[in-house]
């Protein structure tokens, strides 16, 4: 039997603990590469992924397999992205598209412009002075139109 037969015949026989730790793997290396999460969230993630690969590893019989299968999880998740971003270009969605009379966009974080340009609410018919007798609360309109 070949070394790939050896490896695909090793996932038939995985138990849960280990199909665990490859899934808490592959999932903390997608979350560890994307944007997601903020940069400690990302570390956390990078340290969860190492550790869910290094135990899936020690609990598989033959750990020269099982990091086999980690590495052809981190190629074909890479292949996957590659495969997406070659697409959207080609597409043209990785194309920007900016004209000269339009401002630039705000950011939702932009405090300061939060603070300069107040939104109007979402919902018109929602106010946000409190109700006679209801201090703090929203009082709706009934407006039948």
């Amino acid at each position: 039997m070949s070394v790939l037969g050896d490896v695909f015949g090793g996932l038939k026989s995985m138990s849960q603990v280990q199909l665990l730790l490859g899934f808490m793997a592959c999932i903390g290396y997608a979350f560890a590469q994307g944007s997601l999460l903020p940069l400690r969230g990302r570390r956390v993630a990078w340290v969860a992924a190492a550790l869910s690969a290094a135990g899936f590893a020690f609990v598989s019989a033959n750990w020269t397999h099982a990091t086999m299968l980690l590495g052809f999880a981190v190629a074909g998740m890479g292949s996957f992205v590659a495969l997406v971003w070659l697409t959207s270009r080609a597409i043209g969605f990785g194309r920007a598209t900016v004209s000269d009379d339009s401002a630039p966009a705000e950011s939702a974080f932009d405090v300061t412009a939060a603070a300069t340009h107040p939104r109007a609410p979402a919902n018109p018919s929602i106010r946000s002075e409190p109700g006679p007798g209801k201090p703090g609360r929203r009082s709706f309109d009934r407006t039948v139109g």
